[in-house]
């Protein structure tokens, strides 16, 4: 019997594209196109881990890459590289009000004050635990213990879903029923479901 289901984000709610922000900044950079990634990899993980605001974040992205622009300009690029996965937003609005559903991400200020304003599903969780603000990212096992102590869950009686192979395992290895979620084989998630006794 599932009790409640914990939603990822990226690429199971929401497919994500950095390279449409690289692209769009890349005219306005210092540092050549191809170096912008490695650049900014380093400063993503203090974002999504809480260790950088979103403020300190765009000034010290704009300095190591050499954008020219506004930081307006900047943080909005960073924040357009979303599309939904329709398929997943409706098995959300199926499941709403059977089960207690929540998120559990790897994420940051800058994104989430964008996605959660600009895409009705996510109006219909009823938490979230989002890397920044807890200041550690999966597949550490304190996030998911976390999410645990926040929402009261029972992980042998929660499915919780995301992309991420490592983000599965280490929630397996905590006695949580996970489903490895691929947006092709979306039908999986479905059968899975089923094995599980949601409706």
């Amino acid at each position: 019997m599932i009790d409640a289901i914990v939603f990822d984000i990226g690429n199971v709610l929401l497919r994500f594209d950095f390279g449409l922000a690289i692209q769009r900044i890349a005219p306005f950079c210092e540092a050549p196109p191809a170096r912008i990634p490695e650049l900014l990899e380093p400063l993503k993980v203090d974002l999504e881990s809480g260790h950088l605001a979103g403020a300190q974040f765009l000034k010290k992205t704009a300095a190591d890459i050499g954008f020219t622009g506004e930081l307006t300009e900047l943080r909005s690029a960073w924040q357009e590289i979303f599309e939904p996965i329709e398929a997943t937003h409706r098995l959300v609005s199926h499941w709403k009000g059977k089960r207690p559903l929540y998120l559990l991400s790897n994420t940051n200020d800058i994104h989430a004050e964008y996605f959660l304003s600009k895409y009705p599903v996510f109006g219909l969780f009823e938490g979230a635990v989002f890397s920044h603000e807890a200041g550690v990212m999966k597949p550490a096992d304190a996030i998911y213990e976390h999410a645990v102590e926040k929402f009261g869950l029972n992980p042998s009686r929660t499915l919780f879903i995301d992309d991420l192979l490592p983000n599965i395992n280490a929630a397996a290895a905590l006695g949580w029923n996970v489903h490895h979620y691929n947006e092709r084989d979306h039908e999986s998630l479905i059968l899975r479901a089923r094995e599980l006794g949601l409706p």
